[in-house]
């Protein structure tokens, strides 16, 4: 009998530890466990919700893929990648204590960013900047309208520096986000501008073109 106890104890501990959940690898090497509502690939944002309550929202751009019904070891934080390096290797490899290897291109890459984002013939954008306007962008897509509006407003008040990243986000999936970027132009103003305002006149969402539509004075 006691044997018998000590098997079943066993196997409900190991049980606890794993089970079946879905598992979304994100372009950026994160890895999240949990439960993806609704298909994938997906025209909008995806919500993934946790067996022990809470949920969060994803681009579906940043999803590298969503395998379906995987065992998941639930003693790994969420987000964290399971083949991370033991913190002892991390240290070694350093060569000094509490502290790891620099990576040179990690340092360098908010520049090559800035770099992309500006125009030809135009100087790179600061890479504080840079990084606070891709934060705004990304603020945009949120579905608490309180992160949006405040997104909103900060790139209003950043001006023209933000058209080349609003070009790029004019075709997010999720109308809220097109509107969004509509008002900023509208308020921006400038030639590069209007030739997304023009743009959006043939968006699928009737609000985006009507909003459009009343920034060219049409």
């Amino acid at each position: 009998m006691k044997k018998t106890l000590l098997i079943l104890t066993v196997l409900l501990a190991a049980g606890a530890d794993s089970a079946l959940a879905d598992t979304v690898e994100l372009r950026n090497g994160r890895v999240i466990h949990g439960k993806v509502i609704g298909e994938f690939p997906a025209s909008g944002p995806v919500t993934v919700t946790f067996t022990g309550g809470g949920s969060m929202t994803l681009d579906p751009d940043s999803i590298l893929r969503v395998r379906r019904d995987t065992r998941c070891d639930f003693k790994v934080p969420p987000g964290k990648p399971g083949h991370e390096k033991p913190r002892k290797v991390q240290e070694s490899a350093g060569g000094k204590t509490g502290t790891g290897p620099k990576k040179p291109e990690e340092k360098k890459k908010p520049v090559k960013e800035a770099a992309e984002s500006a125009e030809p013939g135009e100087a790179p954008v600061d890479p504080k900047l840079d990084a606070e306007i891709r934060r705004y962008i990304s603020e945009l897509s949120r579905q608490r309208s309180q992160n949006r509006v405040r997104a909103e407003a900060a790139l209003k008040r950043l001006g023209p520096v933000t058209l080349p990243y609003l070009e790029k986000a004019a075709r997010h999936p999720f109308a809220l986000t097109r509107r969004a970027i509509v008002r900023i132009v509208a308020e921006t103003g400038g030639a590069e501008g209007e030739k997304l305002l023009r743009a959006a006149l043939k968006d699928e969402d009737s609000w985006v073109r009507e909003l459009a539509r009343e920034a060219l004075g049409g």
